[in-house]
């Protein structure tokens, strides 16, 4: 809970996030990156205020004063991470070779390789509802944006089944994954990944009338001519 009693002289922190707004925004980044690096390490239910405080070496008076809870504070940390980070979509020039690059990296997110991994999250996000909100968005936000560029690019090459939504398709890569890491406690290697992009996402999303793509497990195109 936050303090009750605060001094009645603002810490420097505080002084900082009530000046200029620039700065203020700057240094709620801070403590909001320290609350992710914390996660990261030790599991949301770990985190406390006062590691927070102590790494980002600000007041919890100041902490408390913009986030009443650790799942507010995590909630937020997530939204601004999601809003500064550019979605990449793969370009490889085939529907099979996109798909397998998002699979790879939505297996990364769930490992925590370039921060909070979302399996570190899972218990949280059931018990606190802004962390799941959160959590969310940024996955549809994701889904949508990098399903609607590889549709794009598929249907160009004349690779995608009419009618195919492959951002429902990226939801469903999200779900299969994750709940093999939680179940199996590791995260599906490389084969794994490879086997539901053959056998679940391209029968549902590829072209019928294309031939299928070479790679491991799938026919490679017969020779025309």
């Amino acid at each position: 809970m936050p303090p009750t009693s605060p001094s009645s002289t603002p810490p420097a922190d505080s002084a900082a996030i009530a000046g200029s707004p620039k700065r203020g925004r700057a240094r709620e980044n801070a403590i909001l990156t320290v609350a992710l690096e914390l996660v990261a390490e030790a599991g949301f239910e770990a985190l406390t205020v006062d590691a927070v405080a102590a790494r980002a070496r600000a007041s919890k008076a100041t902490i408390y004063g913009k986030w009443k809870t650790k799942d507010e504070m995590v909630a937020e940390a997530l939204r601004r991470q999601s809003e500064g980070r550019v979605v990449v979509t793969p370009d490889t020039g085939s529907l099979r070779q996109d798909l397998l690059a998002t699979t790879g990296e939505v297996a990364a997110a769930l490992r925590g390789r370039n921060g909070v991994s979302l399996v570190s999250l899972v218990e949280a996000v059931r018990d606190h509802q802004g962390l799941r909100d959160a959590a969310r968005s940024q996955m549809e936000r994701t889904s949508r944006e990098i399903g609607a560029a590889i549709a794009e690019q598929a249907r160009r090459r004349g690779e995608l089944r009419p009618g195919a939504d492959v951002p429902a398709c990226l939801k469903l890569t999200l779900g299969q994954l994750l709940f093999d890491a939680l179940f199996t406690g590791r995260v599906p290697g490389r084969d794994e990944q490879e086997r539901l992009v053959d056998q679940v996402l391209l029968p549902l999303l590829q072209n019928p009338q294309r031939e299928p793509e070479g790679g491991p497990g799938r026919t490679s195109p017969r020779p025309t001519g």
